[in-house]
């Protein structure tokens, strides 16, 4: 628990309040700031109120020209200031970032931007069984199943159904 003390990210708000924990994302429009903390939970900061991070973590920032950079993060004269390991440390302004995403996140994001052929199925399965008896027997077997696999660029969906039917008529003699 200590050492969680010692590599916590820290986010300073608007009224001088710190927060420490593990900043996970912010939502798809960065309105509000998603962090893990040890002793209150996970916390939602709207992004307004949030003046000042620095992360122990590397993050992902989104700036609204598109581009994504990672680094750890820290904050100098209200800029975001991003250490990556490439182009040193890059500046960018908090109206400039559309996303924050820790490496769990950000490997999501690229997942569903990418997806392999495996990824995202939902489906149902439907097995129905009548029986009759009577004058006449008479049995059916409905068998279906769908699976959809619904991603940003494409949808692929696959539909199966079988019946089966007997009736085996008595005669009365």
């Amino acid at each position: 628990m200590f050492s969680l003390a010692l590599h916590a990210d820290q986010v300073t708000l608007k009224n001088g309040d710190r927060l420490s924990g593990s900043i996970v994302k912010t939502d798809d429009e960065a309105k509000t700031l998603f962090v893990k903390t040890e002793f209150a939970g996970d916390v939602t900061i709207p992004w307004d109120a949030v003046t000042g991070i620095v992360s122990s973590q590397p993050l992902h920032i989104t700036l609204s020209d598109g581009r994504v950079i990672a680094g750890t993060v820290s904050t100098t004269d209200g800029k975001l200031e991003v250490a990556t390991k490439d182009a040193g440390t890059v500046s960018a302004t908090h109206d400039a970032i559309k996303a924050v995403r820790n490496d769990a996140q950000q490997a999501e994001v690229d997942r569903l931007r990418h997806p392999r052929l495996r990824d995202y199925w939902s489906g149902l399965f439907d097995l129905g069984l009548s029986i009759t008896e009577g004058n006449s027997s008479t049995t059916a077997l409905s068998i279906a199943g769908k699976a959809s696999r619904i991603v940003p660029k494409n949808k692929l969906t696959l539909y199966y159904t079988q019946v089966y039917a007997k009736d085996s008529g008595h005669r009365q003699q």
